[in-house]
């Protein structure tokens, strides 16, 4: 993402947040550390490389970063030395790590007088390791702006919390998550779906990863075809495309949360004329009204238990391959 991709993806998921910085910048009332807080995908890391940008940009326009200058675009490719990230190395923040920070702390800005600390998954320190860090917060050298993130609260120390100015991302509106969709590079007709499993921009940005995204939708669209036609093939297909895209265990819940998905919409659409989200939608909604609304309502219960079997351990393979065949009897009418 480039500098003004970012900026207007900042913009766009929280703009109420960007309003508050722009005025403490302008009224030199901004505080020397924060904690941003909130379930990861909510603009934290926008916001963060944005309150940089607008610290070190050379060329302000009412109150944003311009987004062309060398430095917003250095910050945008995480290449600024006065922009300082750190992300937990496995899953926690490293001793040596916080010993590199404790050494940043001491020193002056390379190109200017102004220092950031960007640290995400700051609620990974051990207390040891957050102790180390909370004497550079309490007593910054120069010109120095902290920021951490962390997704729980509750795993911050207290004494870190009371040196920072805590914010709270809210989820995103309706509206800045569908902004933020389509800026990913998902579809207008993708958007939605994707905003029924998820409000985090960066987990539905990690399902663009491989094209995945779009290759589950349309086996999970080929397979409730299959379904509702009471084809053997249903069967099959659940061993064929789902099991392959669904090695990440991670997603094998989306996947099932997709399908029910589905079966929503063929539920909507025989008492109301909805915009079926899935390229065969049309053509489900005439499979359907073969089908008396209490049967379809039947497999839709059946597909939202489905999640329970993988919570008991049982196989992604078994657990699907159940839902579709007791799905089938219901849809044949057997009880």
């Amino acid at each position: 993402m480039d500098a003004k991709e970012l900026i207007g993806q900042a913009n766009a998921q929280q703009p109420q947040l960007i309003g508050q910085f722009k005025q403490a910048v302008g009224s030199a009332q901004l505080a020397h550390a924060f904690l941003f807080t909130g379930p990861q995908g909510r603009g934290q890391m926008e916001v963060a490389k944005w309150l940089a940008m607008r610290l070190l940009c050379q060329n302000i326009v009412d109150g944003q970063p311009d987004g062309t200058c060398v430095q917003c675009q250095r910050i945008a490719k995480d290449e600024h030395p006065d922009v300082i990230m750190i992300a937990p190395d496995g899953k926690s923040i490293k001793v040596e790590q916080i010993r590199y920070l404790r050494d940043e702390f001491t020193k002056t800005a390379v190109e200017g007088s102004q220092k950031i600390f960007i640290i995400t998954g700051a609620d990974t320190m051990t207390t040891s390791a957050a102790n180390g860090l909370l004497k550079f917060i309490e007593e910054p050298i120069g010109q120095q702006t902290a920021i951490l993130m962390a997704d729980n609260r509750n795993q911050i120390l207290p004494t870190i919390i009371s040196r920072t100015q805590v914010i709270d991302f809210p989820a995103l509106g309706t509206e800045q998550l569908t902004t933020a969709m389509l800026t990913l590079g998902y579809t207008a007709q993708q958007a939605p779906l994707v905003q029924t499993l998820t409000d985090s921009t960066q987990t539905a940005a990690d399902w663009l990863t491989d094209d995945w995204f779009s290759q589950i939708q349309a086996a999970v669209d080929e397979l409730v075809t299959a379904m509702l036609q009471r084809k053997e093939l249903a069967f099959t297909l659940v061993q064929t495309k789902l099991v392959p895209l669904a090695n990440d265990s991670s997603r094998q819940p989306i996947i099932l949360a997709m399908l029910a998905q589905a079966w929503r919409d063929i539920v909507l659409s025989k008492t109301a004329m909805i915009t079926m989200r899935f390229a065969s939608g049309e053509l489900w909604r005439n499979e359907a009204q073969q089908y008396p609304i209490e049967t379809v309502l039947a497999v839709l219960e059946t597909i939202l238990t489905a999640p329970q079997r993988l919570q008991k351990n049982i196989n992604f393979q078994t657990t699907v391959e159940a839902a579709v065949l007791e799905s089938q009897f219901k849809l044949a009418g057997d009880s």
